[in-house]
């Protein structure tokens, strides 16, 4: 296990689609995971990319990024690959090719060339003007990242596919009906890449690959052109690849790839990522290999993903600061071969945690500020007291004494009881002023390292509900204060 994980790339995968950091996070960001045992970077711009000419609108320099204050100028993502080389991290630039094209689909102009038509996930494979759209994303991905060895080309999660009239009838007069129909397009932007890039080795996620048959796969010729990555985000109790899989894969591919998640895999909307439940997905990935990639000619390497969004509409799910301790878990764990307390203990002190914080990474069970020492621990640490101040907050709003004595119609109608009411005041004021003080704290540790439509965005998914809601049962409660009418039904209130 020792020559399989050390001889290996180690990708840390960058999902700038939700919350991409601003270059002075990547500053510091680079050397720590170059520090820790990585070996590269596995990139996902999506709109981030500093797309020009035809592709304009789909990018950073769009209209509409700048109007938002969105990465990324050309020079910006120039020095973020500049910095990269600086700590000797490779680059594989990850673009999506026919699933999760949102961020390309979502725009007026290629709205035809979506599989269904209300839906801008999946692109149409049999229309002819799909595969003009797909060579101008690659080749200014690649003509911008000079001297790469390989591109990742996704090609996973492909929901929507066979639906429209002209796919609908490949599927059902094609020879290997809707596999048939996905390989002959994965294959087409293979084969293009390789006639223009001969020296460019490629890559794609292998989910849409585990359901059809071997045979198929072969005639395909598909090991040939690419190396699947083969991804499986489940903790140890539920990870399941089995034999067959691999049985499958080493008679089709020589080369395969791994990949692990140290975010973005738990919830659609988690804050912080759970440490416990990602370290043992690297365990598990450490029991897998050692059974069955022996089958593998070459094992490549694996990419510790971390997703910030489950697709390009979904909300943040955790940012890039607050994985940082699962990040360095993860990649010890895997470079060690396993997890122990002494690699915990160890990971801790280099990240600043003292000797009593043995399990940090859990939430702060009171707003006392540690300092810490990994890059953008203020923002994690502001999380943190965010989740408990939200459990706080859930409690209080959910309890027995608000459904009992402050209820909606309750207050609608001025039907409430003073004595409850003015012991209900003073805990919501005093969360609405901790709130406060954390959205003050937030802003000001977020704005270094975020651009202001993340800001935006993560204060309005976050904060702000919580804060009218409060603000808004606190007038409720002062204004029953002062009405003083009990009599059931003598006086309704204009809310």
């Amino acid at each position: 296990m020792d020559a399989l994980t050390l001889g290996s790339q180690r990708l840390i995968h960058l999902d700038l689609k939700g919350a991409p950091p601003k270059l002075c996070y990547f500053e510091k960001f680079f050397p720590l995971i170059k520090d820790l045992g990585a070996t590269g970077i596995l990139l996902e711009w999506e709109d981030t990319f500093p797309y020009t000419r035809e592709l304009l609108p789909i990018g950073g320099l769009s209209n509409s990024a700048q109007v938002s204050g969105a990465p990324y100028t050309i020079e910006e993502a120039r020095q973020l690959l500049d910095m990269a080389a600086d700590c000797d991290l490779t680059v594989i630039p990850l673009v999506q090719i026919f699933g999760h094209m949102e961020y390309v689909l979502k725009h007026e102009q290629w709205r035809h060339l979506r599989e269904v038509e209300a839906y801008p996930s999946s692109m149409c494979p049999c229309n002819s003007e799909t595969m003009a759209l797909v060579r101008s994303l690659l080749k200014q991905i690649i003509t911008f990242h000079n001297g790469i060895q390989y591109i990742h080309i996704g090609a996973d999660e492909v929901w929507y596919m066979g639906l429209c009239p002209a796919c609908s009838k490949r599927v059902t007069t094609g020879k290997y009906a809707k596999p048939g129909l996905y390989l002959d397009y994965v294959t087409a932007v293979a084969q293009y890449i390789k006639e223009n890039y001969p020296n460019l080795k490629i890559i794609i996620w292998d989910d849409m690959l585990r359901s059809v048959d071997t045979q198929i796969l072969q005639a395909y010729y598909l090991g040939t052109l690419v190396e699947p990555m083969i991804w499986h985000y489940n903790s140890a109790e539920t990870f399941n690849l089995g034999a067959p899989l691999w049985e499958k894969y080493s008679n089709v591919f020589t080369n395969i790839w791994a990949a692990s998640a140290f975010k973005g895999a738990t919830s659609s909307c988690q804050i912080l990522p759970i440490n416990k439940f990602h370290v043992s997905n690297h365990e598990a990935w450490l029991s897998e290999l050692g059974q069955h990639a022996g089958k593998i000619l070459n094992f490549k390497g694996i990419a510790f993903t971390g997703w910030s969004r489950y697709d390009h509409y979904a909300t943040l799910c955790e940012l890039l600061p607050t994985a940082v301790p699962s990040l360095s878990l993860c990649l010890k764990t895997w470079l060690n071969g396993g997890y122990n307390q002494e690699l915990h203990n160890s990971v801790g002190k280099m990240l600043g945690y003292n000797e009593n914080t043995p399990n940090f990474g859990s939430s702060l069970r009171t707003p006392v500020l540690p300092t810490l020492s990994f890059p953008g621990w203020q923002v994690f640490v502001g999380l943190e007291w965010f989740v408990n101040l939200r459990g706080k907050y859930r409690n209080i709003v959910d309890s027995d004494q608000m459904h009992s004595w402050f209820n909606q119609w309750q207050v609608l109608n001025n039907y409430t009881n003073p004595m409850q009411v003015d012991t209900i005041l003073p805990v919501i004021t005093d969360l609405l002023n901790e709130l406060m003080s954390l959205e003050t704290y937030l802003k000001t540790h977020l704005e270094p390292i975020f651009y202001q439509h993340t800001i935006e965005e993560l204060m309005g998914t976050l904060v702000d509900p919580i804060k009218k809601h409060l603000k808004q049962v606190k007038s409720d409660c002062e204004t029953q204060l002062s009405l003083g009418c009990r009599v059931r039904g003598q006086r309704r209130l204009n809310i």
